[in-house]
């Protein structure tokens, strides 16, 4: 069977591929999830997730030694335990970086004051209505 691995291979970069370029086209214009979606699928691809899943999934056993993650730049050792440490220090990443893109904001929140100055008064009442503004009816005309 292991003549078959390119053809595997190949086949399945493609699909990633695929999988990446429909995922950025169903969300253009979205810059922040199509980054987190790239990032989410890279790191599902090549951290060994699809390895441990494929084990826990199966009711297998995982080796104690994974040879075909060696080459694998995401993978720091290709020992069961070194893989689950890849899986869990790469999905913690994630995590992070969700949290930074979604979740921490860098403006500032709002005052507590919600004091209106006279220039905000054009923006705040229509000139065709009446409004309430502190319980007062307030009529503006042009």
């Amino acid at each position: 069977m292991t003549e078959f691995a390119d053809t595997y291979h190949t086949g399945w970069f493609v699909t990633l591929a695929g999988y990446a370029l429909m995922g950025l086209v169903f969300m253009w214009g979205s810059w922040k999830e199509c980054l987190y979606f790239l990032a989410a699928l890279f790191v599902g691809a090549f951290s060994g997730l699809e390895d441990v899943l494929y084990y826990v999934l199966d009711g297998k056993h995982m080796p104690a030694y994974l040879p075909w993650l060696y080459r694998n730049p995401l993978v720091f050792e290709t020992t069961r335990a070194g893989v689950l440490f890849s899986v869990l220090f790469w999905l913690t990443a994630l995590v992070i970086f969700y949290i930074f893109l979604f979740v921490w904001r860098k403006e500032r929140p709002l005052s507590t004051d919600h004091a209106f100055s006279s220039s905000d008064a054009p923006q705040l009442l229509n000139s065709e209505s009446s409004q309430t503004l502190n319980g007062d009816a307030v009529r503006i005309d042009s």
